[in-house]
């Protein structure tokens, strides 16, 4: 498992998003996933944090970014149109 175990519930910014059903059902199997590997109920809201927290730790491409200081700095803006992995200069 790559969430480890939560020690306790951090307060921050309230994010309010919407889950798609397949989505929704994925995260109370992971809550479920996450009870039978540390033993203990975590509703699958709580988690939502973690995991995300646990992604952005993972990417190393962005921990690179983000040590460089490129994050301060503007790049563009991904459009849909730019599918291709393009990114448009901002005008």
């Amino acid at each position: 498992m790559k969430l480890a175990c939560i020690s306790k519930p951090f307060s921050s910014e309230q994010v309010r998003i919407m889950l798609t059903g397949d989505l929704n059902a994925g995260l109370d199997r992971y809550a479920r996933y996450y009870e039978h590997i540390h033993g203990e109920h975590m509703d699958s809201r709580v988690l939502i944090p973690e995991i995300l927290r646990a992604f952005l730790d993972a990417d190393r491409e962005f921990q690179s970014w983000s040590r460089s200081g490129a994050g301060d700095q503007i790049r563009g803006i991904c459009t849909p149109s730019s599918l291709n992995g393009s990114i448009k200069s901002p005008a």
